[in-house]
């Protein structure tokens, strides 16, 4: 191949990208995901959601990559999304969103095995902090840097905020299909029950985001919150054989009123708290060039 017609192909990648940056993304990240996570899959038959790390990390490196064909501030980009100067109800709100949906959790299985217990609640407690933050880094939560990051402002500026968590939210599923297929520990149950989790989460993921003028950092925490909300839900259980039910059939329900009540109050068209989501898409919208 010559020195010409590699120039002309790379070009051609280029404006495709340009010209459908969300597509272009959303592509990315299921083609840099799967093809990390599928090759360990198959050497390592006995993987656990550890291994899913490097592949986690698709999502954020679809979107520096689309902006950078774009020509837009790859720094400005992420020093805006973990902006940490937020006020502070939000971190509360953020971090006690995540807990209370773990109790919930804790509470369901306990129901379901007949069994409830507190005694290793402190330990798990304690460690509960540290697990957050190593969920939201490494755990899931770096996911959002694509997800919140990049996807949700740029179909914003098409579609409401009801449609964009709907559609983020079933295409965040899909990309977790290959730890379904190789029924990776935590992804074994049912893919339709978890489909119904995400985009429930994505809808109060959207909400968190457009009522903190596009806090990234925030959704990380959110994501690692919920991502650790197992530790502290099968504290509540005596004995851990005896869980039979999936944790998707409690926290579904759960995800999902939370979801509808954010609907019911704020609406599908912002999903925002507060009357500065406006700024926070236009100010999206100069780093993201329009959707076609």
């Amino acid at each position: 191949m010559t020195q010409s017609s590699t120039t002309h192909r790379r070009r051609r990648v280029a404006s495709l990208i340009d010209s459908h940056p969300t597509g272009a993304f959303f592509l990315l990240a299921v083609a840099i995901s799967w093809g990390a996570w599928i090759p360990l899959f198959l050497v390592i038959p006995s993987a656990t959601s550890v291994v899913m790390m490097p592949g986690a990390f698709g999502p954020a490196i679809a979107a520096v990559v689309v902006l950078w064909v774009q020509g837009e501030s790859v720094r400005e980009w992420l020093t805006d999304g973990l902006d940490w100067h937020i006020e502070k109800r939000w971190y509360g709100t953020t971090l006690g969103l995540a807990l209370v949906l773990a109790l919930v959790l804790g509470v369901g299985l306990a129901i379901s095995t007949g069994q409830f217990t507190t005694d290793r609640l402190p330990q798990v407690a304690a460690m509960y902090p540290v697990t957050v933050l190593i969920t939201s880094l490494l755990g899931g939560g770096q996911e959002e840097f694509g997800w919140r990051g990049f996807a949700v402002p740029a179909l914003q500026d098409r579609f409401d905020a009801l449609t964009t968590s709907v559609i983020v939210g079933l295409v965040w599923a899909v990309w977790h299909l290959p730890a379904f297929a190789f029924e990776i520990p935590g992804y074994t149950s049912s893919f339709a029950l978890y489909t119904l989790l995400v985009v429930g989460i994505s809808i109060i993921l959207t909400w968190l985001y457009n009522s903190t003028d596009g806090s990234v950092l925030l959704a990380m925490l959110f994501h690692g919150g919920v991502n650790a909300a197992p530790g502290i839900g099968t504290a509540f259980v005596g004995d851990l054989s005896l869980i039979d039910v999936s944790p998707y059939l409690v926290l579904v329900p759960a995800v999902w009123v939370v979801a509808l009540l954010l609907l019911f109050r704020y609406g599908r068209d912002t999903l925002s708290a507060g009357s500065s989501m406006t700024n926070a898409i236009g100010d999206a919208q100069t780093e993201i060039t329009e959707v076609s």
